[in-house]
């Protein structure tokens, strides 16, 4: 009799632990405590939408870093994907009527939706991560019909770059800031409003609305750079 493969009876043995691990825990009784954010984090940080008021109010610096993770990554294909000589372009692939329609189309909807992500990022679902990468896809739309060199001489490289690290900047400015006050860093002094108002949240807005371009741009370079090293996409 012919044995089952070694990767079913693994498939089939995490099935049945786990079948068994869910079966136990509806048994255990449910923990006697509340989650702070569930139950002051509307009130505490203004946002209506709970998600922002964590990770850009209590969960701070764990956002700090994820800007600072995607800041070295987008360096890092910067610096290490220019494998072409100055001057030699990417290879070109024949256009697409039905693309380059679909590209002038959508990017101007897709570059709304992004902005629109970022600035109720506090009040609906969305923020600056969101809506930076849909803004990005409106640009990777846009080389895919046009071609990555037209769409990189629209914007202006070293601009770009300076932009990187101004927002990069402007943002451990306002993480620092409350220390000259007397304050722990990252210390929301800004007025924070009532929830839902356009102006609420504190800081919030003004970090998505960072966030968001650094992730825009920062998409754009991923692309410009992997284009120009592998070939038109």
């Amino acid at each position: 009799m012919r044995k089952p493969p070694a990767a079913l009876l693994v498939l089939a043995l995490v099935l049945v632990l786990g079948a068994c691990a869910l079966f136990l825990l509806t048994f255990f009784p449910k923990a006697d405590w509340e989650s702070p954010y569930l139950v002051r984090g509307a009130e505490e940080t203004k946002a209506a939408n709970l998600v922002s008021g964590v990770y850009l109010n209590y969960r701070l610096y764990d956002t700090l870093f994820e800007v600072l993770i995607f800041a070295v990554a987008v360096i890092g294909v910067r610096y290490y994907l220019v494998g072409r000589e100055e001057g030699e372009s990417a290879p070109s692939i024949p256009e697409s009527q039905v693309v380059r329609t679909s590209a002038d189309l959508l990017f101007s909807p897709l570059l709304l939706i992004g902005v629109y992500l970022i600035l109720f990022g506090h009040l609906s679902p969305g923020g600056g991560f969101a809506g930076g990468v849909v803004g990005g896809s409106g640009l990777l739309l846009c080389a895919i019909g046009l071609g990555g060199e037209v769409i990189a001489r629209r914007f202006h490289e070293q601009a770009l770059e300076r932009a990187e690290w101004v927002i990069l900047g402007v943002f451990l400015l306002l993480l620092l800031i409350p220390s000259f006050f007397g304050a722990a860093p990252g210390t929301d002094l800004l007025p924070k409003g009532e929830i839902g108002a356009m102006a609420s949240g504190g800081t919030i807005p003004i970090y998505n609305v960072l966030i968001g371009i650094k992730v825009f741009i920062g998409t754009w370079v991923i692309i410009y750079y992997f284009t120009r090293h592998r070939g038109e996409v």
